[in-house]
């Protein structure tokens, strides 16, 4: 049996020293994990032949191991072993303990650690040991809550879940008490881990998606996309309209030009008020025709892109451009997977979105330079001939 006087004053020393020094934040690793830690400690050794003085340094040892967290988690278990090591100096009922190996046995709690010894193994259970009980859950948010504030940041139900599952199947129990114990219950919060996992997901990606906010964002999507079309559409009449009517002007001024006119130097003098005029306005016409015509010519243009770009998807397979490049079935297989994940097939469409307005951009870039190469020329064509007419 454990010496319940030793006992009594670790619980004691324990609770007086994190109520005086642990700060508010750690509401995971405080008095009431290190009691549990204690209490299943004992239970699991119970029916053990285990010598009374090391139980009482194993108990010892599950009653301390988290107390150095008073000056926060790295390197906090050195500062547990010290803090079990000054309250035995001072326990008048530690004559029989082995200071030695309640230190090492806090040293054992460390994440890279594999416990060896069956004491070790004993306490890993106990430290653990709420991942195979009822209160699984609730644990679990006072774990997140502690974390996120450590973190400054917070962490996505679906993150967190992933997070809780990961740590549920990276532990095992180590010892035969600990897996009668808890393993049931264990294996069946990991099967209700699973499920909120997929609950999560889904809320997530509703919230990711404006789902929770009905259909707005698909809204967005369908009329921003329309619209870059219909832009797109507006570009190429506009650039139409100007290919037409500066085509009109320079087929008039070259015939006219080659009924009328003769480069001749008698005819060149006599006729410069007019052959000036129709020499700009035809060079600015022809400018403003090229212009017109690298906006609306076609161009099928894809980036450049590795195998890890699709992966991670850097890069948006929506557009014909990007996705000819790849196997039929592969392309087939990509689509799949935005099906699967709404959030990636949303970031693509916002790609495409961008990549359109990159290519109005220039669209209505070269537009603005003919429409203005063309007033531009009509105006100093009209001041040129004006100004030839007074010089006469």
């Amino acid at each position: 049996m454990p010496d319940a006087s030793l006992i009594a004053d670790a619980e004691t020393a324990v609770y007086q020293y994190l109520a005086e020094h642990l700060p508010p934040r750690y509401v995971f690793h405080d008095f009431n994990h290190a009691k549990a830690t204690a209490k299943v400690a004992a239970e699991l050794t119970e029916d053990s032949d285990l010598p009374a003085g090391k139980r009482n340094a194993l108990l010892v040892s599950a009653w301390f191991h988290d107390v150095g967290y008073t000056e926060g988690a790295e390197g906090h278990e050195e500062r547990s072993a010290e803090r079990a090591k000054a309250f035995l100096e001072f326990s008048k009922a530690a004559d029989e303990i082995d200071k030695a190996l309640v230190e090492s046995l806090i040293l054992s709690t460390k994440d890279n650690y594999k416990p060896k010894s069956r004491l070790e193994q004993w306490l890993h259970d106990a430290h653990y040991s709420f991942l195979g009980r009822k209160r699984f859950e609730r644990r679990g948010q006072l774990l997140r809550l502690e974390e996120e504030t450590l973190a400054g940041q917070n962490f996505s139900t679906h993150e967190w879940e992933r997070r809780l599952l990961e740590l549920q199947l990276d532990t095992k129990f180590l010892t035969p008490e600990a897996h009668e114990a808890f393993a049931s219950r264990k294996n069946k919060n990991i099967a209700e881990q699973r499920d909120n996992i997929r609950k999560a997901r889904k809320t997530t990606i509703r919230k990711k998606t404006g789902k929770d906010f009905g259909r707005g964002v698909d809204t967005v999507y369908r009329v921003t996309l329309r619209n870059h079309i219909d832009l797109s559409s507006i570009a190429d009449g506009k650039a139409n309209m100007i290919i037409s009517i500066n085509t009109l002007v320079l087929s008039i001024l070259i015939t006219a030009g080659s009924a009328g006119f003769s480069l001749s130097p008698t005819n060149f003098k006599e006729n410069l008020e007019f052959i000036l005029p129709v020499l700009l306005l035809m060079t600015t016409s022809l400018v403003a025709i090229t212009f017109a015509v690298f906006s609306a010519i076609p161009k099928v243009s894809g980036q450049e892109f590795t195998d890890e770009d699709v992966k991670e998807h850097n890069i948006s397979l929506l557009y014909f451009g990007n996705f000819l490049s790849l196997p039929k079935n592969r392309f087939v297989r990509y689509l799949r997977d935005l099906k699967d994940d709404q959030e990636v097939l949303y970031d693509d469409l916002s790609r495409d979105l961008y990549n359109l307005g990159l290519v109005l951009k220039k669209k209505y870039r070269l537009l603005t330079y003919a429409y203005r190469t063309f007033v531009g020329g009509l105006v100093l064509s009209f001041f040129v001939f004006l100004f030839m007419l007074v010089l006469k």
